[in-house]
């Protein structure tokens, strides 16, 4: 069973949540309930033997990773360690991406490895840092396994997961959160069963496969798509997770009113561009300037654009539709970097009403044209 796809997931959802609703209601915590709730979700996702031996193997793998990695850091901040310790973690996720090239390795892949493994690795990156100094395996497997994002996101952050478990509510403060997750879980809904659908339908579906003005509308209907299904997916998880007192961080914010592609960056998918702006540019050009790798260090921030949307684009799958798309990506954000430390009127530009508009409908095309690159048609 796929999440958010369903009647039959939608009922088993409400059976799921009537009772976190009656226990926040009546003030008591939600931690023990949500972990047991998340089991049995999973247990129904992952509908077959091999599927829930992956995920066994998965889970304790990384908690495993997670405990002795935190027990070898009291001892020693070498970072080989660390790098071992994400080599290994990140192993389930690389062999699930390499099923898309060798078909021996299909039978690896399963649900939600992509935002379970880029969990994982946030927390050994913050043992690491030192941001984190004590894990609970309660806490530490359901931020794991947590069924309601467990399939696109959003990807939260351990340390903000856990203080949501562990914080205290009284009926009332429970009943705002009610009312907001069900707005969320309802207009997401909207989005990807009612907008979204008929885009595919009456739009997308009925275009030709070739043609200039068939690939120009589709430019058009593809990016909508994307959005409201994407979106509406993200909203009803992050609903979801709301009902059952943990407060995930929004996806996506208006990104169509996006003024420069970093700007948009800002808005789409922010939950993976964000992790991947704190845990791989930063680093790399904090590094490249604290090694002085590079003349300018312009240059480092720009390398480290390149690196990181090309991560971006693999995340997604090894082929090269998605490598081509991350690259064009890391392009755009280096030339973003560019134009705001040598162009000064750029900045001013972003500030004056009309400008914005025309600066929004060009990053609107530059993110279409690469959603052309990522769906394959142009490829």
């Amino acid at each position: 069973m796929s999440p958010y796809q369903s009647l039959l997931f939608f009922a088993l959802l409400a059976l799921v949540l009537l009772p976190a609703a009656v226990l926040g209601l009546r003030g008591r915590s939600l931690r023990v309930y949500g972990f047991a709730a998340t089991l049995v979700m999973l247990l129904l996702f992952f509908d077959s033997w091999r599927a829930r031996l992956l995920l066994a193997f998965f889970y304790l793998l990384q908690v495993s990773l997670c405990f002795g990695y935190l027990a070898l850091r009291r001892k020693s901040g070498r970072r080989p360690l660390l790098w071992l310790a994400l080599l290994l973690s990140l192993t389930p996720l690389l062999l699930c991406k390499l099923g898309g090239l060798l078909p021996a390795l299909r039978p690896l892949s399963f649900l939600g490895v992509s935002y379970m493994s880029f969990r994982a690795a946030q927390v050994l990156i913050e043992i690491y840092d030192g941001h984190i100094r004590e894990l609970s395996l309660l806490d530490l497997s359901y931020f794991l396994l947590f069924f309601p994002s467990v399939a696109s996101g959003p990807i939260d952050r351990y340390r903000r997961f856990s203080a949501d478990l562990h914080q205290e509510r009284s009926g009332e403060e429970y009943g705002e959160l009610l009312r907001q997750g069900v707005w969320k879980l309802m207009t997401g809904a909207f989005y990807h069963f009612a907008l979204g659908e008929l885009i595919w339908q009456f739009w997308l579906a009925r275009l030709p496969e070739h043609g200039f003005l068939a690939t120009w509308s589709y430019l058009y209907g593809y990016t909508f798509y994307m959005f409201f299904n994407f979106a509406g997916y993200s909203r009803m998880a992050v609903g979801t997770a709301v009902l059952l007192g943990v407060q995930m961080p929004d996806n996506f914010n208006r990104p169509f009113l996006s003024v420069d592609m970093k700007d948009f960056w800002a808005r789409w998918h922010i939950s993976l561009s964000t992790w991947l702006r704190d845990y791989v540019y930063n680093r790399f050009a904090l590094a490249s300037l604290r090694g002085k790798w590079f003349k300018n260090p312009r240059v480092g921030s720009c390398l480290g654009y390149f690196i990181t949307m090309t991560l971006m684009g693999l995340w997604h799958g090894l082929t090269p539709g998605y490598l081509v798309y991350g690259l064009y990506h890391g392009a755009l954000m280096a030339l973003n970097e560019v134009l705001d430390t040598r162009w000064k009127k750029f900045k001013k530009l972003k500030k004056q009403p009309a400008a914005r508009t025309v600066m929004a409908l060009i990053t609107f095309h530059l993110f279409g044209f690469g959603l052309l690159l990522f769906s394959g048609r142009i490829l």
